[in-house]
């Protein structure tokens, strides 16, 4: 039993993790509803450290996204071109301070009450409800563009309810961009730039934490996190070319099922 929890379990989690990070199906819940199945709960610190790793790989995939929007905004502070670059930072400014009121605000909450089997079953219930919704693209279009204030502020609060373990954030960031009318590639780009900003804010929030991890366990850690880091490329890749596809809404399904059983389940223990 020791052997699986040190060994085995953490990189389940990880694979977990990096599965379900990117795609639409919340990975906090689904790493709530394996740690349930486990012999111990990892924790909301293991559970921090995964997703800091899945945060390397939006780094990695929207790297030249990345450098071209930091190298725009020092051509337009220079004075060299149109505002374009510094307007998109700020809306992400926006959404993210929007998105860290409502996390701190539920931050208690979440890491306590909230990891429970009833819940976030019926949370991924609600987040299947989110994803089927998203084939009505374009019905609250706001913008023509890839972001403006007004879509700016409805993903802010779409990605601070999505700290609710079961509702994910991808899910939520990217059916509200499209319900504005935002494009597919536009959707998946905004959504996981954001991720950044909240991510970072999370880690800095538990820094004190880290201290915490027992010096044995930190090369299994290091480890999973570099398999979590993987798959979740891997899982951007295929989330990308879902949005092209316009199939977003076919992992409303596995979510209710997941949710349903979820809640039989916590029924009967």
């Amino acid at each position: 039993m020791d052997l699986f929890v040190e060994y085995i379990q953490p990189f389940l989690l990880a694979i977990l993790q990096g599965i379900t990070e990117f795609l639409p199906v919340s990975s906090s819940g689904h790493l709530v509803l394996l740690n349930a199945l486990m012999p111990v709960d990892a924790g909301m610190l293991f559970d921090l450290v995964l997703h800091l790793a899945t945060l390397v790989s939006v780094c990695a995939f929207y790297r030249r996204d990345i450098a071209s929007i930091f190298m725009g905004c020092i051509h337009e502070i220079r004075g060299e071109s149109e505002k374009t670059n510094l307007k998109f930072v700020g809306y992400l400014i926006i959404a993210t301070f929007i998105t860290g009121v409502i996390g701190l605000c539920l931050n208690d909450i979440v890491e306590t009450r909230l990891r429970n089997i009833i819940i976030v079953g019926a949370l991924l219930v609600c987040n299947a409800a989110i994803l089927w919704f998203s084939q009505k693209r374009g019905i609250f279009k706001l913008t023509e563009g890839a972001l403006n204030m007004k879509s700016a502020i409805a993903i802010g609060l779409a990605q601070g309810l999505a700290v609710l373990p079961g509702i994910s954030r991808s899910g939520s960031t990217i059916t509200t961009a499209l319900l504005l009318g935002i494009e597919g590639k536009d959707c998946a780009k905004i959504s996981f730039l954001l991720s950044i900003p909240v991510i970072l804010g999370a880690v800095v929030l538990h820094l004190g934490d880290l201290g915490e991890i027992e010096s044995s366990g930190v090369l299994i850690i290091i480890l999973a996190a570099m398999v979590a880091a993987v798959v979740g490329y891997a899982s951007l890749v295929l989330l990308n070319r879902v949005l092209q596809n316009a199939r977003f809404h076919r992992f409303a399904p596995y979510c209710l099922v997941v949710g349903l059983i979820a809640i039989i389940c916590g029924v009967c223990m």
